[in-house]
Parts: C-alpha cells; sequence; structure tokens
C-alpha cells in the first residue's frame, strides 16, 4: 500500500506514494526543501487523523515553528509529537568526573533528570524513542545530527539500520529521514553521497533528492526520485517550488491536456512504444526519429511499415543507404508483404535517391537521375497512383543529400504537406544528425511532431528517448531490448504504464473508426 506523500505530483511520480512501513531518505543540499517536504509528509498524515512523530536533531520546537511560519502546517495539532535529540558535552552517572557526549533534547533537558544523561549512544537513543511508540508516520530531520554516535562507518550503518527497524517494525510507522548531501570527492565522480554516511542510502528503502542550480541566471529547485524499491516510478528530473502547503512538484504533465492530444494514433506494434509516445504515432502527423549510426532505427523502421500494411496505408520510402536493395526486399516480403505484389498493386513506391535500386519495376523512382524524373514529379505520381489508399511515408534524409541541397529538401518538404498529402497520412523522416549541418537537423525537429531518439551506451546498451510529443511520457529514456520472436524488439515500459506486454495491437486509421 503507498502512503501520500502530500504532493499530489509527487504520489504520481511514486506510482501512488511512498511504501507503507518503509523509510526513504530525502537528501540535498541547505535550502533545497528537505525538512519542509518531511513536515508536508507529516501534515498529510495529520489530515488523516494519524499519529505523528517529529524527532529534530537540528532544531528546538520554536525553531521549527518559526521555519514553518509561512506553511500551512499543524505543528500544535494533537496528533503530532515533536521531540528532540542533541549531542553535547555533559557528565553521565558512568562518567565520573569525565565529560563525554550526552543524549539531550534541543531545549536543554536532560534523558535522566538533574545534571546527569545518558551517553549519546544507540541503545539510549532507541530507548528514549521508544516511548513514543507507536506512529503511523514519523520524520527523522536529520540524520547528520546523528553521525556523532560513531566515526565508525559501519557502526553508524548498523545503528541507522537499527533505527529504520525500530520505526518501520516495531513503530508500524512510514518514515521519512533528511539529510544533508555532500559534495563529490575525485574517487566519485559527479556522484552526491549524504555528508553522514552515504550507507544510509543503502539502508533506506527509497532515495528522493533535491538539488539547486541556476536557469538563465535564476536559481530553480529540482527533485528527482534516486531509487525506490519495488516501486515502477518515474526516474525524470522535476521542478519544486514552496507553496503554502509545502513543495509544489511540477510539472504535473510535460505533454498537452487530454482536449489538445490528437486521439487517433497508429500503433507502432513495439511492446513499450506505444506506451512511451501515449499510443503510437499520431495519424496525419510527422515522426522524426534520430540514431547515433550504433543504434540500428531498421526494427523500429520494418515494425512501422508492417503496422502501416496491416492499416491498409500505402508505403512511400525512400530507404537508407545501409539498407542495400536485397536487404530491404527480405525485410519486406517477410514482414510485411511480396514487394513486387505490393509494387504492382501502388500498396509502395521506393524512391532511390542514392540510385542503387533497378528502375525496371514499377513503382521505383530514381529523382534527378533521369531527366523525365524530378523530386515533385515523383511525388506527384505517387500521389496519383496510391488513389484514396492513406500513406505512411519514410523518408530517410542522408540518403536525399547526394541529390537535393539543404534548401531543396525544406522546399519538398513544405511542398509536400502543402500539396500532397492528406488528413490521414503519417510521415517518418530519420536521420543520424551527425550526418547533417546543425540548421538541417533543427529544420527537421522543428517541423515533427514527435520526436525520438536511440542510441548505444558506452555500455554496449541501447535505449531510445522520448524527446517531443503531444502525448506520453515526454522526456523518458528506456532501454530497447531484441528479442527472438516477433516483432524482434520490445521497450522497456514507462514508469506506471502498466506491464509491458509482447504483442502487436493494431490501430485503425481514423477515418474506419
Amino acid at each position: 500500500m503507498a502512503v501520500e506523500t502530500g504532493s499530489p505530483t509527487l504520489d504520481e511520480i511514486l506510482d501512488g506514494g511512498v511504501p507503507e512501513n518503509r523509510t526513504v531518505l530525502v537528501t540535498g543540499g541547505p535550502g533545497t526543501g528537505k525538512s519542509t517536504l518531511a513536515m508536508q509528509f507529516l501534515q498529510a498524515g495529520l489530515d488523516r487523523g494519524e499519529d505523528c512523530l517529529f524527532i529534530s536533531t537540528e532544531q528546538t520546537f520554536d525553531e521549527l515553528s518559526d521555519s514553518f511560519s509561512d506553511f500551512a502546517f499543524d505543528l500544535e495539532d494533537d496528533q503530532l509529537t515533536v521531540t528532540s535529540l542533541h549531542a553535547t558535552p555533559g557528565q553521565t552517572v558512568d562518567g565520573e568526573e569525565k565529560r563525554e557526549l550526552t543524549l539531550e533534547t534541543l531545549e536543554g533537558g536532560t534523558m535522566l533528570g538533574g545534571q546527569y544523561s545518558a551517553p549519546f549512544e544507540s541503545k539510549y537513543i532507541t530507548q528514549y524513542l521508544e516511548r513514543f511508540a507507536p506512529a503511523d508516520r514519523v520524520v527523522l530531520d536529520s540524520v547528520s545530527g546523528l553521525s556523532a554516535i560513531g566515526d565508525d562507518r559501519d557502526v553508524f550503518r548498523r545503528t541507522l539500520l537499527d533505527f529504520i527497524r525500530l520505526l518501520n517494525d516495531e513503530f508500524g510507522a512510514t518514515a521519512m529521514f533528511t539529510a544533508e548531501e555532500s559534495e563529490p570527492t575525485l574517487a566519485q565522480s559527479d556522484v552526491k553521497t549524504v555528508a553522514a554516511s552515504d550507507a544510509v542510502q543503502f539502508n533506506a528503502h527509497g532515495v528522493l533528492r533535491l538539488w539547486r542550480e541556476s536557469i538563465g541566471g535564476d536559481y530553480h529547485r529540482f527533485l528527482k526520485v534516486v531509487k525506490m524499491r519495488g516501486v515502477d516510478h518515474d526516474s525524470r528530473i522535476h521542478e519544486v517550488s514552496f507553496t503554502p502547503d509545502g513543495l509544489r512538484v511540477s510539472p504535473r504533465l510535460r505533454t498537452h491536456p487530454g482536449e489538445f492530444v490528437p486521439s487517433d494514433h497508429m500503433a507502432t506494434g513495439i511492446p513499450g512504444l506505444d506506451s512511451l509516445m501515449g499510443g503510437g504515432i499520431v495519424y496525419g502527423g510527422t515522426l522524426l526519429l534520430k540514431h547515433d549510426g550504433q543504434a540500428s532505427p531498421h526494427s523500429i523502421l520494418t515494425n512501422l511499415m508492417a503496422e502501416a500494411a496491416d492499416n491498409g496505408m500505402a508505403i512511400a520510402i525512400a530507404p537508407p543507404v545501409e539498407l542495400p536493395p536485397k536487404r530491404l526486399r527480405s525485410i519486406i516480403d517477410e514482414r510485411i508483404g511480396d514487394m513486387d505484389e505490393m509494387l504492382n498493386d501502388d500498396q509502395l513506391f521506393l524512391v532511390d535517391f542514392a540510385d542503387i535500386w533497378e528502375n525496371t519495376r514499377r513503382n521505383v523512382f530514381k529523382p534527378h537521375a533521369h531527366e523525365d524524373e524530378s523530386t515533385a514529379g515523383v511525388f506527384r505520381t505517387i500521389d496519383d497512383r496510391r488513389g484514396d489508399q492513406p500513406m505512411f511515408t519514410v523518408l530517410n534524409v542522408e540518403s536525399q543529400l547526394p541529390v537535393l541541397e539543404n534548401d531543396e529538401l525544406r522546399q519538398v518538404r513544405f511542398w509536400e504537406e502543402q500539396n500532397l498529402y492528406q488528413e490521414q497520412d503519417t510521415t517518418m523522416y530519420l536521420f543520424n544528425p551527425a550526418t547533417l549541418t546543425d540548421e538541417l537537423a533543427a529544420f527537421y525537429e522543428n517541423g515533427a511532431w514527435q520526436t525520438l531518439e536511440t542510441w548505444v551506451s558506452d555500455d554496449g546498451l541501447q535505449y531510445v528517448e522520448l524527446q517531443k510529443s503531444p502525448s506520453g511520457y515526454m522526456g523518458s529514456t528506456r532501454l530497447v531490448e531484441y528479442v527472438e520472436d516477433e516483432p524482434y524488439m520490445r521497450i522497456q515500459k514507462p514508469p506506471g504504464a502498466g506491464a509491458t506486454v509482447p504483442r502487436r495491437e493494431t490501430a485503425t486509421p481514423p477515418e474506419d473508426q
């Protein structure tokens, strides 16, 4: 069961909230909102009539009241207990005249009464906290204040694990710890760790990270779910701001609200990719597929053509130069249909800008290779021959470069859109950005309704990211996996989108719905 955090958007990111009876760590630098989010979490519990405990290692009750004075938090709620723990030099019963770190409240009270207190050790802290059990929600703000327990990292780690078990198991509570974030060390590169001990991150069930950075000269605050065991959480970065109710996490939506999102999509046929894109390719729109030259776009291309053919669409393709005729023919024959029959029946059109196909067959065109075949003339012929069939057009930009200059490419694209494309026609452009000028690449990116980019990491793993779309999980990066059976690939499901099911779902063109 998920426990609400007090932030509706954060709950969505966490697929409902933080896991019940588990401990989550909130880490970040000063002023990033750690304590505010922690109190917001408790306030959500108070609003539900739950018993809540706030343990401070840094502030007295009066200081907390001042810190939260601008927020709608009720520190006087009968269901809220606020206590404090502090390591201060003092005298223990067993310490004779020697002064050592003792356990006291921040208000100055000793744990044993009189002038004596208990040593600042794990067992005494545990004994003190046990008096507040049970509780539904507990906040420890912050873990860094407990680092005086000992210099030994393993001892400190075991101590924190004992506290977590105490709160989760004996209290029956869902807990949130806060901790200052340290600067990265040379050995850790740019990896951030908790100042008190990076072991806290491993003990906690989940980790939320808050930080600040300058955007356009102004400081903005951000949140990222670093981990949340067993939760299908959103791993993207979100911005946060302060409101009277606590932290506001945004954006709640990265794509347009429902009334502005096209409802008709052509399925991709690839498990996970339709969910990532919010349904697939928007009918009547333009998809841009960028790749790095290592991540092959051919499996995506093949599945899209198969889906288009299943939906009764004609296919016009300017093939990638790295797909020679024999290879493309075998793909089409195996996955889409008999290539010769499709060419003869005006269901398939090949635009051979690279001049590597024999044009003895019907509907194989070579723009500029023959005087009577201009690019515009070729697409007019295709438009006439496809008749009333909706058309899926695939244009590899690199294949056009030997024939068309940059300005011509732009003109052809605008001309096709204005003079040929019907309402249900759908187009895909694909290229490797490294092969184009920045201006030309930006031209295609600006004109696309949806943009996907796929690449191979240094570790040899292939990923795909939805960079632009009126729907779907924009900004989400997903793993690409190749499988033995059709459609021979699947995409890691987006967070909160349910299970990735390895099956094909055939969409229906808008006019048939």
